[in-house]
């Protein structure tokens, strides 16, 4: 290294965008499923499981993913695991497209490929989240590395808040020059908005594998291979030689003991560590945002929006996220992991229950969208940064990728568990009225053809007259018409029917399809989500490490060689 010519430097944000690339992705893909599904449930009738099934099914492939990629980030690399997963997701994005290409057509094979392609691109996605956020972690210089493990986050809102405009672009497209709708299924299948949501993710793949071209391997996996000239070189082109040198040395001494395995995650200190990740990607999920982010659509559906402006107004809410993002990035190395999270627990707490309490009262329209942004708030601060962050940051070098494997993978399980329980979990505060016969709907009425209120029971065996009352807010699922999906006002009850209010337009229903009616609010799941932000607050105060200006190294060893005191 000596004999070297000083390396040119190159600025480690500069690295770090392209590594958070990964998380554009990741956001990307979970937004536009939330853009596309009020498409799915209508084209295809799906039940709440089936929905929610849906929504999360790219999430199980996520969910190996982070195993896969400990070991191919050990074997060939972080930098050629996020090659590997740009594959991934490009198979995924362009087969979800196109689902009856495969099977008999019904729906139920289509739905089958869905899922499975979505898989298959989830693979990809939990390589990017375990590949890009340790790549990250392993070139910042520890004064920065908050700001730039962050930038991952900022990352995937950011692909959150392009993807519903790509798909209101799309949707507008397909309106003015073919005349696409929302109140029919569209025949022509390149007509179908939702097709060409997924087709659209291939270009973001295209433009991530070309910045992957020129990205250095990561120092620590270099010195983990015996290439210590080459981490050394690649320590001083992003800070300069001092730093490389003092960075080396303690790389050195970490990577010179044995290379660590899975049973040493659970030596004392070491498991104290993965337990405290495992509860930030518990919170990171469970506080409220993660879990509602791929249902916004839908939430904002059931205060009044149209389905079309219902997307248009997801971007407004991700607007949110990604300021508040950015204002995270400024504070973290600043402020500290600790202050933020209790602070955001907090808010989030405050927020999540005004949030229930709105959808208990009926409240709709805009009030509704500006209390959803507010969610965004505290996530964006800390709630969604912090646990990426810090599970990059927690353990020894030995352990990283494979510590990294398992929170990471216990969060895609978390997020799984989210996005699926989420329909069902509403669902304590509605009532749901699936009719045995089909529905007749016109104008403001809705009644029931050949039937009597005794034909139309609840879960607890009451009638319609007596489930439904004037001034409830309904929601229809699985018409036959598009249009008669969404959500009314019941002004009136009289036998066998429902007056709507005067802003219901529905088209009289044919076939014998069974229509699903709900009444109540999703207030239910808001009020679960503010008793767990407090659970969260108590966390930060009790449990959480501060690991502000604190190499890795340093950071790692305090596990297994506590200072004196504690």
């Amino acid at each position: 290294m000596a004999n070297d010519a000083p390396p040119r430097l190159i600025s480690p944000y500069r690295l770090a965008f392209v590594a958070s690339i990964g998380g554009f992705l990741f956001g990307t893909d979970l937004g536009m499923i939330g853009a596309a599904n009020v498409y799915l449930r209508d084209q295809f009738h799906l039940t709440d499981a089936q929905f929610g099934f849906a929504t999360a099914s790219a999430v199980l492939g996520c969910i190996l993913g982070p195993g896969l990629g400990a070991w191919l980030c050990d074997a060939i690399s972080r930098k050629r695991t996020m090659f590997v997963a740009c594959v991934l997701l490009a198979l995924g994005a362009v087969f979800t497209a196109v689902p009856d290409a495969f099977g008999d057509g019904s729906d139920a094979s289509t739905m089958a490929y869905f899922n499975f392609f979505r898989f298959v691109g989830g693979i990809g996605v939990g390589l990017c989240s375990v590949a890009s956020p340790m790549y990250i972690a392993e070139i910042a210089p520890p004064a920065r590395r908050g700001a730039m493990g962050l930038m991952y986050q900022l990352a995937i809102v950011i692909g959150h808040a392009v993807a519903p405009l790509v798909a209101f672009g799309i949707v507008y497209f397909l309106r003015v020059n073919y005349g696409v709708t929302e109140a029919a299924v569209a025949e022509n299948v390149w007509h179908q908005p939702w097709r060409w949501m997924f087709f659209s993710e291939m270009v973001f793949v295209v433009f991530y594998v070309g910045f992957l071209a020129g990205l250095p391997y990561s120092p620590r996996w270099l010195a983990g291979r015996g290439r210590f000239e080459e981490a050394e070189r690649a320590l001083a082109s992003i800070d300069g030689p001092e730093f490389a040198k003092r960075e080396i040395e303690q790389i050195r001494a970490s990577i010179n003991e044995e290379v660590g395995s899975w049973s040493e995650l659970l030596k004392p200190g070491i498991r104290t560590a993965v337990l405290i990740g495992i509860l930030l990607t518990f919170f990171n999920n469970w506080t409220g945002w993660s879990v509602i982010g791929g249902y916004i659509p839908r939430l904002l559906q059931l205060a009044g929006f149209d389905r079309e402006s219902a997307i248009g107004n997801f971007v407004a809410v991700y607007g949110a996220m990604a300021i508040m993002t950015v204002a995270s990035i400024m504070l973290m190395d600043r402020v500290g992991r600790r202050p933020l999270w209790m602070i955001a627990s907090l808010m989030m707490a405050v927020i999540t229950a005004a949030t229930g309490y709105m959808f208990y009262m009926d409240v709709t329209g805009w009030p509704v969208l500006i209390i959803l942004g507010l969610v965004t708030i505290p996530h964006g601060l800390a709630l969604g940064g912090i646990p990426w962050l810090m599970m990059s940051e927690l353990f020894p070098t030995r352990l990283r990728a494979k510590a990294v494997a398992l929170t990471t993978t216990v969060l895609w399980v978390f997020i799984f568990a989210g996005a699926t329980l989420f329909p069902m979990i509403t669902g304590f505060s509605q009532r749901e009225f699936l009719t045995a016969r089909k529905a007749k709907v016109e104008g403001t009425q809705l009644s029931f053809v050949d039937g009597t209120p005794d034909a139309i029971v609840d879960s607890e065996g009451r009638f319609i007259d007596a489930g439904f009352q004037a001034k409830d807010q309904i929601t229809i699922f699985g018409a036959t018409s598009p249009q008669n999906d969404g959500t009314f006002v019941v002004s009136e009850v009289e036998s066998g029917r429902l007056l709507l209010d005067g802003t219901a337009n529905l088209k009289s229903e044919a076939g014998t399809a069974k229509t699903t009616v709900q009444v109540g609010s999703v207030s239910a799941a808001f009020y679960l989500f503010s008793v767990i932000c407090i659970l969260s607050f108590m966390f930060g105060l009790w449990i959480m490490p501060e690991t502000k200006g604190r190499s890795l190294e340093e950071i790692g060893s305090s596990w297994e060689h506590p200072p004196a005191g504690h």
